[in-house]
């Protein structure tokens, strides 16, 4: 009768057992005894099914139900209904026929039909090749089976962790594990199975204990590689744990077993199934380290951190928050260098791997523009670009009040920002810069902005020098530049080499005492010598410039070689200008009256030299007027407006910058090359006037001397009563009237050709403004020809612009050029 009480809980074990099976095994743990007493021998022996059984289904049946009928409790309806539930879907006739001969085994007591049943599935198996003793593993465990299947639990976990046991070693080759032949002959193919499933688990662990302890020098170093690295080994501590407590539960098996506790504590004995189940989740996160361990092999600071990103947005919940937990992780010193950047400005960076770089080499006077810039390879690919130049210029700023303001006082509510920065690390590498942590970086930004800002224009009068720049350099001040030339224009004419600069200074100290402006300007300004080559003058060696120093010099520094570039050729238009009415306007006038006894030879002449001086005078008056007022006054006007709307410094020297750009292209200083070479033309064409002018007239008061000495004969001789000159003074005089006739129609021809070869170079240099796609040098060119003067002597410049046209027309340009200067 215990054996009749037995059966019903093995019966209703088995239904659960059913019925685990067909929720998807929602407990592994239901499964367990099932696979090793019932469902592990039927599924993997199909072929015992078709052996003879001591009974059919049907009789073993109906032996089961008398017998449990013929007790007091009547259970024999109650199995039939709870059986037919079993064997629901149950279609092989050989597995319906093995269970019930094991139920009618596990409630008969004839010891007879237990060793019938065993002899008959052993013997179908040992033909099979199996392992014997089935019908004694489903109804119950020796203790010899026990021990061996606990081995191999425990090698199973052995393998967890990497070392070898007596079914699993390692291939030198790959690394991997594999089944020893010796010792794994015992093992049946699903215990292999099984066992090489678990250790796919330790070949990963072993690949990533090799990331993770790499000895130095074989991978790149650096702080973000050493959180990594830590991060990878607390990975492994938590996996480390996990064995461990699998370990445990086997140990405490064993110790129970050894207490004789076995058979109240044998649901709980650690099976490979068990392993089975609890190794994929570890697997899965193994795999992905291993594979990011690899990716990130060699990459150090922002490379590192994006490696590591590139690795992100799997699809699997499980995965992406181990990725980000990595990647915080790794961010974590990177947060701190940049939390230090911003608010101390200090690169506390030993190993080149923060995205912002220091130049050693390069002094306080190239701070802001030089100093610091991006290290593209170490920008992170979650940070953009212009949150980085946002970083890079609010550590600039600090760094620029500290190193070269000498102003020690942190950013306000710098404390706050550096709690924000240092404790939200994760939100660094969000999809929308929307956090806290980005509003941090604006916040620090525009305050280290503000500051430099309101150190410049208030102290440093940053505005006021860029005024003086541009009144002295760009000669905006122009009573200054006029009293300044009258005051040197001694100097200008001598060689270059005879030039003196401590001469010259004193002379613009006499002419800045002549304007009304902020004496504190004049202190920056001075004038220097360049070093003359042969034929420079005065006019060549001579340049202004503004001296800066302190957090100006910082500023202006790069800004100071272009208004160099800049003053040469505003100079020259001055230096045209003064030639032209210092010189030769102003000789001409002087001269009209005195030669007026050379009239009637000379008046061709002067009327051609007239107009060819007003006409290069129009030209020079255009061009000046061009680029004082519409190019350098036009920009001023825009460069205060974008002053004026500023929000940080580097917003003023960008638009400085752009106003310093817009002003060389408009004053033709790296420009097109056939621009500068036809404008050099026209320069030169004028100095050609100036110096054929005073030839001309010096030739000239030489013909005038001759007659007026002349008639101081004649009058001489009436005086003594000889009335006239001799034949021979008559003819000596002729002779040098007919020379002067000469070299007046040879000087004339000589102003004809050289009109004509400046009409050429301002015919080319039209053409060149008109094939420009600026308008306001289109304007230029329509005002210097303002009465289509040159467009009727050259019928290029008729033409319409097409892009043909505008082709042939630099052709021509250039052709003509060339000729020229043959």
């Amino acid at each position: 009768m215990d054996s009749t009480r037995k059966l019903l809980p093995e019966i209703e074990k088995l239904h659960l057992n059913q019925a685990a099976l067909k929720h998807k095994h929602d407990e592994p743990d239901v499964l367990d005894t099932l696979l090793l007493r019932v469902v592990q021998y039927v599924c993997r022996s199909e072929a015992a099914f078709e052996g003879t059984l001591p009974y059919t289904e049907a009789e073993c049946v109906q032996k089961i139900v008398s017998k449990l009928n013929g007790s007091a409790e009547r259970l024999g309806v109650m199995f039939l209904e709870r059986y037919n539930s079993l064997i629901k879907g149950i279609e092989q006739r050989g597995l319906r026929d093995l269970m019930a001969n094991l139920m009618l085994c596990h409630l008969e007591e004839d010891a007879t039909f237990a060793a019938k049943l065993n002899a008959s599935i052993n013997a179908i198996a040992v033909n099979r090749n199996r392992c014997t003793d089935y019908a004694v593993c489903i109804l119950g465990q020796s203790e010899a089976e026990c021990e061996a299947n606990t081995e191999i639990v425990q090698n199973a976990i052995y393998c967890l962790i990497g070392v070898q046991g007596r079914y699993l070693l390692k291939d030198v080759n790959t690394g991997r594990f594999k089944i020893d032949a010796t010792n794994g002959s015992s093992l049946i193919g699903p215990q292999a199975g099984m066992l090489l499933r678990l250790a796919e688990l330790g070949y990963y662990h072993d690949r990533l204990d090799e990331y993770a302890n790499a000895l130095p020098g074989l991978d790149a170093i650096g702080a973000m590689r050493q959180a990594f690295i830590t991060k990878l080994r607390q990975e492994l501590n938590v996996y480390h744990g996990q064995v461990a407590l699998l370990q445990q539960q086997l140990t405490n098996y064993k110790q129970q077993q050894a207490d004789d506790q076995w058979l109240q504590q044998r649901a709980k004995a650690p099976t490979l199934l068990a392993l089975i189940c609890w190794y994929l989740k570890p697997l899965r996160r193994l795999q992905w380290l291993v594979k990011l361990a690899h990716a990130c092999q060699f990459k150090k600071g922002g490379e590192l951190a994006t490696a590591i990103y590139e690795q992100l947005n799997t699809g699997d919940p499980l995965l992406d928050a181990l990725g980000c937990e990595v990647l915080a992780a790794c961010c974590t010193p990177l947060v701190r260098m940049i939390s230090k950047w911003m608010l101390e400005g200090v690169i506390d960076d030993n190993y080149a791997e923060f995205f912002v770089q220091s130049l050693s080499d390069v002094g306080a006077e190239r701070l802001w523009h030089d100093k610091f810039r991006l290290r593209l390879a170490m920008l992170p690919k979650f940070l953009t670009s212009e949150l980085a130049c946002k970083i890079l210029k609010a550590g600039k700023s600090v760094n620029f009040l500290r190193e070269v303001c000498v102003i020690n006082e942190p950013l306000k509510g710098s404390e706050q920002l550096k709690q924000v920065l240092e404790n939200n690390i994760s939100c660094i590498f969000k999809c929308v810069p929307d956090s806290s942590w980005h509003a941090a970086i604006e916040t620090c930004y525009t305050q280290a902005s503000k500051d430099v800002l309101d150190v410049m224009l208030g102290p440093h009068k940053l505005l006021m020098h860029l005024k003086g720049m541009r009144r002295y350099l760009l000669l905006g001040q122009g009573d200054f530049v006029n009293i300044f030339i009258e005051m040197v224009k001694d100097e200008l004419e001598k060689r270059g080499t005879d030039v003196l600069s401590h001469d010259l200074s004193v002379m613009l100290d006499a002419a800045l005492r002549c304007i009304n402006d902020d004496l504190e300007i004049f202190n920056h300004l001075d004038v220097v010598v360049k070093t003359p080559y042969s034929g420079d003058t005065g006019w060549d060696v001579i340049s202004l410039q503004y001296i800066v120093c302190g957090p100006l010099a910082t500023m202006l520094e790069p800004a100071l070689p272009t208004y160099k570039e800049l003053f040469k050729p505003l100079w020259r238009i001055k230096h045209m200008e003064f030639v032209l009415s210092s010189k030769i306007w102003k000789q001409q006038m002087c001269n009209a009256k005195a030669l007026r006894a050379l009239k009637h030879d000379i008046s061709q002449s002067c009327y051609k030299l007239h107009l060819f001086s007003s006409e290069i005078m129009h030209f020079v008056h255009q061009m000046q007027y061009y680029v004082l007022f519409e190019v350098i006054e036009c920009q001023w006007v825009q460069l205060q407006k974008q002053m004026e709307q500023a929000a940080a410094l580097d917003d003023i020297l960008e638009a400085h910058a752009q106003f310093l750009d817009k002003i060389s292209i408009g004053c033709f200083v790296n420009s097109s090359s056939i621009m500068e070479q036809q404008l050099g033309l026209v320069y030169k064409a004028i100095i050609w006037l100036e110096n054929w002018q005073c030839h001309f007239y010096e030739s000239c008061f030489k013909e005038l001397a001759a007659r007026q000495r002349m008639q101081l004969g004649i009058d001489a001789s009436e005086c003594t009563g000889q009335f006239g000159i001799t034949t021979e003074q008559r003819l000596e005089r002729d002779q040098g009237c007919k020379l002067f006739e000469q070299s007046i129609v040879a000087a004339s021809s000589e102003l004809e050709q050289y009109a004509a070869t400046y009409g050429k170079s301002v015919a080319n240099f039209l053409l060149a403004l008109n094939s420009s796609t600026d308008p306001n040098l289109q304007l230029l060119g329509t005002r210097l020809d303002f009465n289509e003067y040159y467009k009727k002597r050259n019928a290029n410049l008729s033409k319409p612009l097409t892009f043909e046209h505008i082709r042939m027309s630099k052709c021509a340009g250039q052709d003509s050029s060339s000729n020229e200067q043959s």
